[in-house]
């Protein structure tokens, strides 16, 4: 028997295999499952990016003297991206936490200071609020149930409320993402 004819004859068998099958199932009214393991069950993880990969990004404002303490708010130089992951089972969640730590007030280098309160910020998509530092260590500003990923963008902005020293004023804030 030559190659082509034993393919066919195996097809054909197969096939009256398969009818088969469906036949006494459809007379025996069974049905089979099928149970499908996935082996990648997501390790609890938490990720966060604030700015530009591997690097501090930085927002400068620029005030002219003549403007200085009007109340009207100066645009920072850049926005700042934010991105957030949550990830775990769903039979396990994880809720993760995003807060600032802004208590550090900026520093001219020349012994005057300005609270970080003095900036604000608007959110693009409004994943993470709109609000402005309040000078605290351990200030929240959202959270998100896991599997989640929040992408958003911060414009900031200097209140200009209030007269200070002249200078260059300085400052970090630091923002923390955890799931206790």
């Amino acid at each position: 028997m030559n190659d082509a004819v034993k393919k066919i004859s195996l097809s054909a068998a197969l096939l009256l295999i398969l009818a088969a099958g469906l036949i006494v199932d459809g007379y025996t009214n069974t049905v089979e499952a099928v149970i499908f393991n996935i082996g990648d069950i997501p390790t609890p993880t938490i990720d966060i990016r604030v700015g530009a990969p591997n690097s501090i990004s930085r927002v400068t404002f620029n005030v002219l003297a003549g403007e200085v303490g009007t109340g009207i708010p100066v645009d920072g130089s850049q926005t700042i991206d934010f991105r957030l992951r949550v990830r775990a089972t769903a039979a396990n969640p994880l809720t993760a936490f995003l807060t600032v730590d802004s208590a550090t007030p900026l520093d001219n280098g020349s012994g005057g200071s300005m609270p970080t309160s003095e900036i604000e910020w608007t959110s693009d998509d409004g994943e993470i609020p709109s609000g402005s530092f309040l000078g605290l260590t351990n200030q929240p500003l959202a959270s998100f149930t896991s599997t989640v990923r929040v992408t958003d963008t911060l414009t900031f902005k200097f209140k200009n409320q209030n007269v200070y020293d002249a200078g260059n004023y300085n400052g970090t804030v630091t923002y923390t993402w955890a799931a206790p």
